[in-house]
């Protein structure tokens, strides 16, 4: 019998430390994003620009709360609070962007290439919320990872459709035409 329960515990431990670093990883992702929309608000003195980059930054910022909150939880042996619950829906309306904003991202290469970064950021949050979505059997955290994978999504979207209408001013502000 003990030899069972030691053998259960160890995979207890395994799965704890594999969480771990799981929310260690997504952590170091919401930083990168923080950090990135930061530099590109402090870069532009543009308001709308500015107001943009920071939103963005004050959602990853909370991200990182929330992961860092599960990470002292789990490694203090507690059970996770349902913090999925807590956050409203209303986060994941779309955002409209005027023309002059869309000009404003294309002309800037420090702005543009902003947005390219976070793109490839959010994809990889995407990527790993998923995973960690279906790596986990704590419904708390199973509901918590699908709702980043839809915050982080939306933000992709968004940050695509920007990239998408701003290419056009990008390329012709470096006098290239595609072919």
């Amino acid at each position: 019998m003990d030899k069972n329960k030691n053998k259960h515990e160890r995979y207890i431990m395994v799965i704890k430390e594999q969480l771990l670093r799981s929310l260690k990883k997504a952590m170091q992702g919401e930083m990168d994003s923080v950090n990135i929309y930061q530099n590109a608000a402090d870069h532009s003195s543009d308001p709308e620009v500015k107001d943009f980059f920071h939103t963005r930054r004050e959602e990853e910022r909370l991200h990182y709360n929330y992961l860092l909150d599960y990470y002292q939880q789990i490694s203090s042996d507690l059970q996770p609070d349902d913090i999925a619950s807590k956050i409203k829906a209303e986060n994941l309306k779309q955002s409209i962007f005027s023309p002059a904003f869309i000009k404003r991202i294309g002309e800037d290469q420090v702005l543009f290439s902003a947005i390219s970064t976070a793109l490839l950021l959010e994809k990889d949050a995407i990527d790993h919320y998923r995973k960690c979505e279906q790596e986990t059997d704590i419904t708390t955290l199973k509901d918590f990872f699908a709702l980043l994978v839809k915050w982080e999504t939306k933000h992709y979207e968004e940050l695509a459709g920007i990239q998408k209408e701003a290419e056009h001013f990008y390329w012709e502000i470096n006098d290239f035409e595609p072919f």
